[in-house]
């Protein structure tokens, strides 16, 4: 699902669901619960804290008045959260349902949530916008705690996030305090918000940025993903000197991750020049691509940020058309990489046809070991059953040829 073409409700969904301490109730049929679901819980099985209205037949002549009523009532005493998110999708809306009517009614003593996150109103993207601006408006003005900031742009159920946290925390930690992480954390430290000292946005969140400034004065800086040996570098010389503090002393994580390199040199010396495409969102595109680029002396063919409208040429045929035999993205890309022959591997959300459970992120000195493990991984796994490429050429991965 391309940001540009998904469906307002799951961009919504993203946000409410990211909170740890919320539950979510959809009021649509069946299958926005199910997709949404699909997209959450792949490496978090456990973590089921959503519930769907469920509309039938009857329901549509009717209205969905009276089983929004019973389901928010359910869900209100069946799930002890902090705070609800009521998502409606779009058979509701169409039938016009009275949704704040139901909510008047209904024994909500805790926050509740409702956001028309019907498809046709709009796409992912706006289902983001409009949930955290709908937390930012119940934000209120704190005391700034000194050298504190809040990371903007990650969501629970991006690939690696867990890992990836702490792989950025160990970055920053000496030198500044993580006030909060959006929308992934607890209600409470979202609410706390406003009492950072500065705010770190990825990029693609810049008008949250912008809209805490707004409001609250907090200035913010944009930064890429922090991939890398120069990109975990930049990252906390950018914070550092925001905030004015002594930047931290990198080289001994830096040289421990440089010498455990230095066991597959020949390999990683082998994917110099190797063609790739990238498909992956605005908060990893650059950093991922400075990554390739400049520290591992790839070569980008292709870099789609599925965050933004593209021309009217299919993500396939812009990489058939390029000489790209890596395709890096979402689970979705998987068909395209099966379609040309080529290694894929997963790295953006949506991926639900892998989990990720431990603490190999790929964000940070240790992520860049992560990552320089799954891709030479990802290239020996082909390369051990490989296929004739399209071209009918025999394609021997580990020479890395560019395609005719």
């Amino acid at each position: 699902m391309n940001c540009e073409t998904g469906c307002k409700l799951f961009g919504a969904y993203r946000v409410a669901i990211s909170i740890k301490d919320s539950t979510v109730l959809i009021h649509a049929t069946v299958g926005c619960n199910w997709g949404t679901m699909l997209f959450h819980t792949p490496s978090q099985l456990t973590d089921i804290r959503q519930a769907c209205t469920v509309i039938y037949e009857e329901d549509l002549v009717f209205g969905g008045e009276k089983i929004l009523f019973k389901a928010l009532n359910d869900a209100l005493n069946l799930y002890q959260s902090r705070v609800t998110f009521l998502l409606t999708g779009c058979v509701p809306e169409i039938m016009n349902d009275d949704i704040e009517g139901v909510l008047k009614k209904s024994e909500n003593i805790k926050p509740v949530y409702y956001i028309n996150a019907a498809g046709f109103l709009g796409d992912t993207t706006l289902g983001v916008t409009s949930a955290i601006d709908m937390l930012i408006c119940n934000m209120t003005e704190k005391s700034v705690i000194e050298n504190s900031v809040n990371i903007i742009g990650v969501f629970s159920d991006d690939f690696k996030v867990d890992a990836d946290l702490d792989n950025i925390k160990t970055l920053i930690c000496d030198v500044v305090k993580i006030n909060a992480v959006v929308p992934y954390d607890f209600y409470e430290n979202i609410l706390d918000v406003p009492a950072a000292a500065l705010n770190v946005v990825f990029e693609g969140f810049e008008a949250v940025g912008e809209k805490l400034q707004n409001r609250f004065g907090t200035p913010y800086i944009v930064v890429n993903y922090p991939y890398g040996v120069e990109g975990s570098r930049y990252f906390v010389d950018r914070i550092v000197s925001a905030l004015r503090i002594r930047p931290k002393n990198h080289f001994a994580s830096e040289k421990i991750a440089l010498n455990q390199l230095k066991k597959v040199k020949g390999y990683v010396d082998r994917l110099r020049g190797m063609p790739v495409a990238l498909i992956v969102d605005s908060v990893r595109i650059k950093g991922l691509k400075a990554l390739l680029e400049n520290e591992l002396g790839m070569s980008v063919e292709v870099s789609i940020d599925t965050s933004k409208s593209q021309n009217n040429i299919s993500y396939i045929e812009q990489v058939r058309q390029s000489n790209a035999i890596l395709i890096i993205g979402s689970s979705f890309e998987r068909n395209i990489a099966e379609k040309l022959s080529v290694p894929f591997m997963q790295f953006t959300y949506p991926v639900f046809d892998k989990v990720c459970i431990s603490k190999n992120g790929y964000a940070g000195f240790e992520g860049l070991l992560c990552f320089v493990e799954d891709i030479l991984n990802t290239i020996f796994e082909f390369d051990a059953n490989f296929k004739v490429c399209h071209t009918d050429s025999h394609l021997n991965i580990t020479e890395f040829p560019v395609k005719m």
